[in-house]
């Protein structure tokens, strides 16, 4: 069985084929003299069979010192002459298909040159590498040109050098067809045979067939290690063009982390990378661990797509991953503890509660094949879904885990005043609401009385106080203080302030627990203004708490993921002393929150509504399809990449992430790690 040979698992929940390990064919058996060899045989496309051996024998005789020449020689021609049919190794069906391992074994390794899309070519343009770009363009055989796409990865391995081995590491960034030889297809009469099918309509060996390559990196090995460095050098005229089989030399080429929070598995426009390796896919993690600065979700994640596209599908399948059983960061006030993160989601739709809920569509088969790629996958059993009591409303939704009851006592404005002042406002009726407000918590103290929401309206309505505020002390003008009584006085505040539940902020330590998932629904409230207060008032107290050095204990001590979703609703630059405040909280929140155990996941279809002083803070992008053009140009990725993504199908994505890895496409899951419906 060859290395190319695969089986389908109808039962994974993949829909794609897997490699079966006991066929796996890799490299890692090889000793240094056997990849020299199979370096060597990439650079003899199109010679006969005895010069290859004959060369070859020479170039390797003296790699090896405790190796016979005369064996080398007869074991090279062995592999070229006598295994493979033909004088041309490399055409078609005779051509190259594997190397014999030349341990004494039976098995063979997967050739990169009998998998050749073409060779590299003078012919066309001259090879040029500059500091600022390159010109290499490949020549592309008839029998690989169906196998060639745009954006795909491939090898051109240089001539030895004196420290060994090295391939360039590219990417196709251009196709083109031109002609092979000189005729003139634009004329009436041509035209008119092909649309009448009267001759086929390509001939391929009529034509070049032919590739741009932009050069990623240069690969290279330093004992076993693979390493890359910045393209120096320029690879000579005929040198092969391979594909990229091997797992190891992907993700040294783009800088893609061996291990990590799981995300997706590389691909090429919509199509799954594979190798020869097992599992045949290239899994991408996100950095978690401190080996070069912090856990990059404290760097913060933004995942960005337009309606129908799988971003929830997806996010959860991403939020799963951090509240893996061993997935613990340090504490900023003692590093040698670690606590797993407490995740907090605010959750407008009623969808991610169904985090604590198991996917019965998970079979076993896929549970190993998630296993074999570290992916965390089952319902959080520590989720908890909070909800806020309002008059008149009641929470009926999806999440079947502990739900706990909450209400916002009103006493949370003293020092966050800006939570009543709307949009609405004027900068005098602003002014006046603060020190009406002001003077009514004095009082309140003064009096023993505990301050509520009725009590505040009371003082305001009352004519005594209008008459002191508007004439004794003329602190308000009367224009301004009928505005404060029409717009801050709002019958709806009386629903959800001071309601007979426990107040938020004497349950911190349930909602803010390492381990667990908080969730706020906020769907069962038709009051977009209550919807709004709720979250403006946790994001506050995480944000507060977080930065303070008098911040409560609990929220300090514990890692925080907030994940908002709608996040544009509240982190846009509007008008208002609302959205003033919540942006400079946050936008100190993204610049601190690294050191402070903060990680925000911001979730939107609308990322150009996002204040960009928040948006140039996070350091992942994840993209999917979108089709406004502000929006596109918002998220700041390549231009290479920003063209491709309108054209996303449901599930693929774009990852820009600069301390991550190379911007890349992946595709996600085609199965949800919790419950989702």
């Amino acid at each position: 069985m060859t290395s190319d040979t695969f089986y389908d698992d109808p039962g994974d929940g993949f829909g794609d084929d897997i490699f079966r390990p006991e066929d796996q064919d890799t490299d890692d058996d090889l000793s240094e003299l056997e990849k020299e060899l199979e370096h060597e045989l990439n650079k003899y496309q199109g010679q006969s069979s005895g010069s290859v051996s004959e060369d070859i024998s020479v170039r390797l005789s003296g790699k090896d010192p405790g190796t016979d020449p005369g064996n080398i020689s007869e074991r090279v021609s062995g592999n070229v002459s006598g295994k493979y049919s033909g004088d041309d190794v490399f055409s078609g069906a005779s051509g190259l298909s594997g190397i014999a391992d030349l341990s004494g074994g039976n098995e063979t390794v997967p050739s990169a040159a009998g998998d050749a899309y073409g060779i590299v070519t003078v012919g066309i343009a001259p090879l040029e590498i500059t500091d600022l770009g390159a010109e290499i363009v490949g020549y592309i055989t008839v029998n690989r040109r169906s196998d060639v796409r745009l954006g795909g990865y491939v090898t051109v391995p240089y001539d030895a050098s004196s420290s060994g081995p090295e391939d360039l590491f590219a990417r196709i960034g251009k196709i083109r067809y031109c002609q092979q030889y000189i005729s003139d297809d634009a004329n009436e009469i041509h035209a008119g045979r092909m649309i009448a099918g009267q001759k086929s309509r390509i001939s391929e060996d009529d034509y070049k067939f032919l590739v741009y390559l932009d050069p990623i990196c240069i690969l290279y090995r330093k004992g076993n290690t693979r390493l890359r460095r910045m393209t120096d050098r320029i690879p000579s005229p005929n040198a092969s063009i391979l594909p990229v089989r091997d797992k190891d030399m992907i993700r040294t080429g783009l800088n893609l982390p061996q291990s990590g929070l799981f995300l997706g598995h590389l691909s090429v426009g919509g199509e799954i990378v594979r190798t020869h390796a097992y599992p045949p896919t290239v899994a991408y993690y996100l950095r978690n661990d401190y080996t070069a600065g912090d856990p990059l979700i404290f760097r913060h994640m933004l995942v960005c797509g337009s309606t129908g596209t799988g971003k929830t599908f997806l996010t959860k399948n991403i939020l799963r991953q951090f509240m893996g059983d061993d997935n613990r960061y340090r504490l900023r006030a003692d590093h040698a503890v670690r606590k797993r993160p407490c995740l907090v989601l605010m959750d407008p739709q009623d969808e991610y509660s169904q985090i604590f809920e198991d996917n019965p569509e998970i079979g076993e088969d896929t549970k190993r094949r998630l296993d074999a790629e570290n992916i965390a996958f089952g319902g959080v059993e520590d989720t908890r879904t909070f909800t806020a009591k309002v008059t008149g409303e009641k929470y009926r939704g999806r999440s079947l885990a502990e739900q706990i009851e909450f209400t916002i006592p009103f006493s949370f404005v003293e020092k966050n005043p800006w939570i009543l002042e709307v949009s609405e406002l004027t900068d005098n009726q602003k002014m006046g609401t603060e020190l009406l407000l002001a003077d009514y918590f004095r009082s309140a103290k003064d009096t023993g009385t505990v301050p509520a929401y009725s009590g505040f309206r009371d003082f305001v309505e009352d004519p005594a106080t209008k008459q002191y505020y508007t004439e004794e002390s003329g602190k308000i003008h009367e224009s301004s203080y009928g505005g404060i009584t029409r717009k801050v006085l709002n019958r709806t505040y009386e629903r959800i302030f001071d309601q007979d539940a426990p107040a938020v902020t004497d349950i911190l330590g349930k909602i803010f627990k390492d381990g667990r998932v908080s969730v706020f629904p906020t769907e069962y409230i038709s009051s977009s203004r209550i919807r709004d207060l709720i979250v403006l008032v946790i994001m506050t107290i995480i944000v507060d708490n977080k930065l303070s050095t008098s911040g409560n204990e609990t929220i300090k001590n514990t890692p925080i993921i907030l994940a908002l979703d709608e996040a544009h609703r509240y982190l846009s630059k509007a008008e208002g002393i609302q959205s003033e405040k919540i942006i400079s909280k946050f936008a100190e929140a993204a610049k601190q929150g690294r050191k402070e155990g903060l990680g925000l996941f911001l979730i939107t279809q609308d990322p150009q509504d996002i204040e960009k002083e928040i948006l140039k803070q996070i350091n992942t992008k994840i993209v999917l399809n979108l089709s406004n053009d502000a929006a596109i140009k918002a998220v700041n990725i390549p231009a290479e990449y920003e063209k491709r993504i309108p054209y996303l199908k449901k599930g693929q994505m774009i990852i820009h992430s600069p301390d991550n890895s190379d911007v890349v496409e992946i595709t996600g899951l085609p199965v949800c790690t919790v419950m989702h419906k």
